[in-house]
């Protein structure tokens, strides 16, 4: 029986499992750093948008299966070093967990989204963001979704700042109708040049700036640019930045990289889900792991 250590525990890894078990030569462990599968979907996304009874039925049919799980777990190079050894196969599905904070310190009303979405969801800390009266989510994405309808169950006022227009926001249509039916405000064509401080060091106002649409750019939406003499100021004491993610592989080794085929630079070692594709869908992820078992029982 041919063996695989898979690291993290997210939907491109139950799926991928799901379909190891199903060929039946497989000897699968997987590793997390948090106490239940899901990955994002557990510590991202609220329940009022998605109920989690399904994680544990997953859970529990892939324990049947005789699949191992090692919660609580943080694989670091030394750890992934030796699952490199003990197993014929190793997968990496980390995820993109590096936020992007444009440089922004974070702390005293400054917050990275999916932090913020761990915080309430996990850790449980609604208490910590209802002292905030105006909060500003940046970003147009699902994750941007999450965090103000999330705040909006906390604080009076949310906003969220997009740079580009409803067109082209790439969340999902019925989450921002959501969104602006549950009193989020959306703020379209409006970029941060500058997060501002007061003399304690806490968020007291952005400085924000009115953008126009122009030709198309790589990503196939229309390019966006500040409009002259547009610059404005909006008061808020907590901006969230939902302002995208990227994989760092170098906390497990400097060398790995991807290559092709969900594959890397280290021999045995393979890539899913949105480390092999970037931040993504949960549905993208699925299919990812459905690709990768093929590959690997193939």
């Amino acid at each position: 029986m041919k063996t695989i250590a898979i690291i993290g525990a997210g939907p491109a890894s139950y799926t991928l499992a799901d379909e190891l078990v199903k060929d039946g030569s497989w000897h699968i462990e997987i590793f997390d750093q948090e106490s239940e599968i899901g990955g994002a979907i557990h510590t991202g996304i609220p329940d009022f948008r998605m109920p989690k009874a399904f994680l544990k039925k997953t859970y529990d049919r892939l324990m049947e299966a005789g699949v191992i799980f090692h919660f609580n777990t943080k694989v670091d190079a030394e750890i992934f070093n030796g699952l490199r050894n003990r197993f014929d196969e190793v997968v990496v599905a980390i995820g993109a967990q590096v936020e992007n904070t444009f440089g922004f310190e974070t702390g005293n009303g400054i917050v990275a989204g999916l932090t913020l979405l761990y915080d309430l969801n996990i850790r449980k800390k609604q208490d910590d963001y209802s002292m905030y009266h105006n909060a500003v989510v940046w970003g147009g994405g699902n994750v941007a979704m999450d965090c103000a309808r999330s705040l909006k169950r906390i604080v009076d006022n949310v906003t969220i700042v997009y740079r580009r227009s409803l067109k082209e926001m790439p969340a999902n249509p019925a989450e921002i109708k959501a969104a602006e039916k549950e009193g989020v405000k959306v703020a379209f064509l409006t970029n941060i040049k500058e997060i501002n401080r007061d003399e304690n060091g806490n968020v007291c106002s952005i400085s924000a700036v009115q953008m126009e649409l122009g030709e198309m750019d790589e990503s196939g939406r229309a390019s966006c640019h500040e409009k002259a003499g547009s610059d404005f100021v909006m008061e808020t004491d907590l901006v969230a930045m939902a302002i995208g993610q990227k994989v760092d592989f170098s906390v497990l080794d400097p060398q790995l990289r991807k290559t092709e085929n969900h594959g890397s630079t280290l021999e045995h070692v393979w890539i899913v889900g949105d480390a092999w594709l970037g931040p993504s869908t949960i549905s993208a992820a699925f299919l990812d792991g459905k690709a990768l078992a093929s590959h690997l029982v193939s």
